[in-house]
């Protein structure tokens, strides 16, 4: 295999890569090597994260490869011939990644308690913050390819982001008593809550969550057309009075409890 005078990766087409493996790791020292600006560049060798560079044009060399130099004890000075694996890092904003639950939220709704099955979806913005952290996480816990994409990303930490977008939904409904046809008003507010739940997750495998956003919680038609019909009757005892409305909402909640 030839041996390379320049290292570098101009990037993909698209900026959905996250970490891309260089196809040699055939090198000599006084090769090149060039990191573009949002890059990051990691030597790895017989599985060990060795020397790490930044943007910028470099000439390899004993003095800027001091941890693998000590790995391959090669003689000082020289074009001598070593390998090493060199992997390329995207250290640019995503703001662009969308997620969602991908089963319902079941509740029941605070205000009119009817079942209603919960589904949200938004949008956030990641941000390489410990190249090393990450390399070491991903790396770790999925099978090598040349190149990993921010998707790939989503489906390893989806089980987080998901437990704890669930877990805020739902505590804002039933501990804050938000009915589900209210909830629309309190994206904000919730998109907060759910950040600062789940930051502190991502950032333990390297990466800083810049921005994050539920977009729409929904819930089926038909689940609709359940507090739908309860606000036609609700309206109609109303006119009668007497509170026979809330006597009926307490035996459709005790036959429904009853019937499960």
């Amino acid at each position: 295999m030839a041996l390379f005078s320049v290292i570098r990766f101009d990037g993909l087409k698209s900026r959905d890569w996250l970490i891309y493996k260089y196809p040699s790791e055939d090198i000599v020292f006084g090769s090149q090597l060039i990191v573009q600006q949002g890059q990051i560049a990691i030597f790895v060798k017989n599985g060990m994260v060795c020397d790490v560079f930044y943007p910028g044009a470099y000439s390899l060399s004993t003095e800027n490869l001091p941890i693998l130099n000590k790995l391959i004890k090669l003689p000082f000075g020289g074009r001598t011939p070593f390998s090493a694996e060199i992997y390329f890092l995207n250290v640019t904003v995503r703001l662009d990644i969308n997620w969602g639950t991908t089963d319902p939220i079941q509740l029941i709704d605070p205000k009119y308690y009817v079942k209603l099955r919960i589904r949200a979806f938004g949008q956030m913005g990641l941000k390489v913050c410990d190249g090393i952290t990450l390399f070491k996480e991903l790396i770790g816990g999925m099978q090598k390819a040349d190149v990993i994409k921010f998707d790939k990303v989503k489906e390893y930490y989806r089980g987080i982001l998901v437990i704890k977008a669930k877990s805020a939904i739902a505590d804002a409904i039933i501990t804050d008593g938000i009915s589900a046809l209210e909830i629309s008003t309190q994206l904000e507010s919730l998109s907060e809550r759910v950040k600062e739940q789940i930051s502190p997750e991502f950032e333990r495998y390297g990466f800083n969550m810049t921005n994050f956003f539920i977009q729409s919680i929904n819930f089926p038609d038909e689940d609709f057309e359940k507090i739908n019909k309860i606000l036609v009757d609700k309206a109609a005892f109303e006119i009668m009075g007497d509170g026979r409305y809330a006597a009926k909402r307490s035996f459709d909640v005790y036959k429904s409890l009853m019937a499960c």
